[in-house]
């Protein structure tokens, strides 16, 4: 029976039921207690057969010694394998685990870093829009003072100064004072027109030099003005605060062309600025009105030096005004200068 072939991988040990350390007489016990149970002539059980057969085959081989000692080396090998390979496998698991461990926590680490990077950009944003705004803010503050100041210090205004005389061919059209007030106040607001004894001509003073002066810059231009022979200031110039407000737009001017001077070096001709003056002011004074008193009007004209904050308003549109001409001129002649 010792030379009977086995299966290597039944643990006969456990199929009877004992310890590895057993006696022959506890295999033997152990043995017949299990065999009656499947016995063929006692269980029917198509199993019980080759589990009878299984039970015989496991004692014989145990209650033998030299066949038991052969067995217990190999069965002590493979409990030394499945040790081995439990602690291999724990291992594993533990490194397997550890690596996860370590996975995650990088994960972490670079969410932490883009959400704490993306929390910084949004604060340096913040401060950035901040900084802006506050700097925008006081350059706006510093730009308003600094247009009051230079508004405060412009020359003042007379009654004269909003006026501007008006001729026209009396064959062509006739005008009335109703009808030259309805065709100005849309351009500048008109507070009193002064009908000539020539006719053909009259004299109208607008409430602020503004009014005056948008009618001097579309005169050209504007449709409603083409009736009129020629419109002109009522002094025979240009009072002196338009006058002033040119010197500085030549001024600006000849620092933007003398800047463009520097910058293009050999590589552009010079550019010479436009010597034609931002309102027509006549060759000479007209003697026109040189007989006529102004009558004292209800007029909501104020001559006083301090202004308002509407005359303030209103000398920073004429600026307006005056540097979008510039701005129109400067391109027209640039274009010109690029057809050459």
């Amino acid at each position: 029976m010792a030379n009977k072939a086995t299966d290597t991988d039944v643990d006969y040990y456990e199929l009877l039921g004992v310890q590895i350390t057993a006696t022959t007489d506890e295999i033997k016990k152990a043995y017949r207690k299990k065999a009656l149970s499947v016995h063929p002539d006692k269980n029917p059980s198509p199993d019980a057969a080759a589990l009878f057969h299984a039970l015989t085959e496991a004692s014989e081989l145990l209650m033998n010694e030299h066949s038991r000692s052969v067995y217990d080396r190999l069965y002590k090998a493979r409990l030394d394998r499945k040790k081995k390979q439990q602690e291999m496998d724990s291992k594993r698991r533990k490194a397997q685990e550890d690596l996860e461990a370590r996975e995650n926590q990088a994960k972490k680490a670079r969410m932490d870093e883009k959400q704490a990077e993306a929390q910084f950009k949004a604060e340096l944003a913040r401060l950035r829009a901040e900084g802006a705004k506050r700097r925008q803010e006081d350059w706006n503050k510093q730009q308003e003072e600094k247009e009051k100041e230079q508004a405060q210090a412009m020359p003042e205004t007379t009654e004269l100064d909003c006026s501007l005389k008006f001729k026209w061919k009396r064959k062509k059209h006739t005008f009335n004072a109703d009808d030259l007030q309805a065709l100005l106040n849309p351009l500048g607001q008109v507070d009193t027109v002064i009908m000539t004894e020539k006719k053909g001509s009259a004299l109208v003073v607008f409430t602020s030099v503004v009014g005056a002066h948008a009618v001097m810059t579309q005169k050209d231009t504007h449709e409603a003005l083409g009736p009129f022979e020629s419109i002109g200031w009522a002094t025979g110039k240009e009072p002196a605060i338009v006058e002033k407000m040119n010197q500085e737009a030549k001024a600006r001017e000849e620092a933007r062309e003398e800047a463009k001077k520097a910058f293009m070096n050999d590589y552009t001709r010079p550019v010479t600025p436009s010597s034609k003056p931002l309102f027509s002011s006549g060759a000479k004074k007209s003697s026109l009105f040189a007989h006529l008193k102004l009558p004292q009007v209800n007029s909501s004209f104020s001559n006083t030096s301090n202004l308002s904050d509407s005359d303030y308003e209103a000398i920073t549109l004429m600026k307006m005004r005056q540097a979008e001409r510039d701005r129109l001129e400067n391109q027209k002649r640039m274009e010109e200068e690029n057809q050459i």
